[in-house]
């Protein structure tokens, strides 16, 4: 992260932290409560002007909200954390200013890893609680099925391992082959790293923890990018990622001090196999112009959807962005070839 930046963090939606959500901090001890980071989503980073204070930024994000903030107007019960000159700092937006709460700032340790009898398990990036309904040993570690509590089997399900990290998602027929295949691919050893500058524990702090993906900073997420050999995707402290689809989108996510990422599975197959994909390709692409090592631009297999299959509407996106992508990068080559031709 930027020396100096700031964050903004706001409560998680579920149960336990309904009863004091907007709430200050006399409330919060009159009910035994405590300002505890786990109750907390980051839910913006950004850069620290130095003529910024607790109070501009307050005005901000009730005015005038950045074009990438993703959380509700900013209220009581929400925190601010700096990072200015080498010193860290969070301010509790109070009933009456802004409280320093150093406590905020002390590292949680989880307790209990999760077992069979677990409940109400949070998932980053995965709104309600969740609860295991099946586990699996794989390669020595031990991963979990979760269902969600509210509306269990009639949405895709998650698996994380017994600390709760998330794995793999959008799961709808359990342990697969696949999917083991998948979950193998996301706990696997990385040799080289697409940015040296930025780590997988880099990643985790700023707020995103799906352990499918890869970081990377700009200059590196640029270059990826600019090469096209995979798709860059901008990494959100709310734990969600967006398919990079445009220069515009890549430089603002920048401005934003925003981190990038590739997806695992395409770096790992990158490393091992690129020289392989490009010779392979040459014999599927439908446009020579196009080998870059992926697979990008052969007609996608239409999907038969069956009668009870669960909605997945974070899968729906994401192959939706995808095939703009593949369109966008068409459309561009064949009014290249066209000019060529006259």
């Amino acid at each position: 992260m930027a020396e100096n930046s700031y964050e903004i963090f706001q409560l998680k939606h579920n149960e336990h932290t309904r009863k004091f959500s907007f709430e200050g901090t006399e409330y919060l001890k009159k009910i035994g409560e405590s300002v505890n980071r786990e109750n907390y989503d980051m839910v913006y980073h950004a850069p620290l002007d130095a003529k910024e204070t607790l109070d501009s930024i307050y005005e901000k994000f009730n005015l005038h909200h950045p074009a990438d903030f993703r959380g509700h107007s900013l209220s009581v019960s929400d925190i601010i954390v700096f990072h200015k000159d080498g010193k860290d700092t969070a301010h509790f937006v109070d009933s009456f200013g802004f409280t320093e709460v150093p406590e905020f700032l002390q590292t949680q340790v989880m307790q209990n890893t999760i077992t069979m009898a677990s409940d109400k398990i949070t998932v980053n990036q995965h709104i309600g609680t969740w609860y295991p309904i099946d586990m699996q040993e794989i390669d020595g570690r031990t991963y979990f099925l979760l269902e969600h509590e509210t509306y269990g089997s009639d949405v895709a399900g998650v698996i994380v391992d017994d600390k709760g990290v998330l794995y793999a998602q959008e799961i709808f027929d359990g342990f697969t082959p696949e999917i083991i295949e998948q979950i193998q691919m996301a706990a696997a050893p990385i040799k080289i790293m697409p940015d040296p500058l930025v780590s997988l524990d880099d990643m985790i702090a700023y707020g995103y923890s799906y352990m499918g993906m890869v970081p990377l900073g700009a200059d590196a997420a640029e270059g990826q990018y600019k090469a096209g050999s995979m798709l860059v995707y901008a990494l959100h402290p709310d734990g969600t990622e967006s398919v990079i689809g445009s220069e515009k989108q890549f430089q603002r996510h920048k401005e934003n001090d925003g981190l990038f990422a590739v997806d695992k599975q395409d770096w790992m197959k990158y490393l091992e196999n690129g020289e392989y994909l490009r010779t392979t390709e040459m014999s599927t692409e439908q446009n020579y112009n196009m080998i870059d090592g992926r697979r990008n631009n052969i007609e996608p297999p239409k999907k038969v959807k069956e009668k009870d299959e669960k909605e997945s509407l974070l899968g729906r996106l994401k192959e939706k962005q995808e095939l703009l992508l593949v369109s966008k990068k068409k459309d561009t080559q064949e009014k290249k070839n066209d000019r060529d031709l006259t």
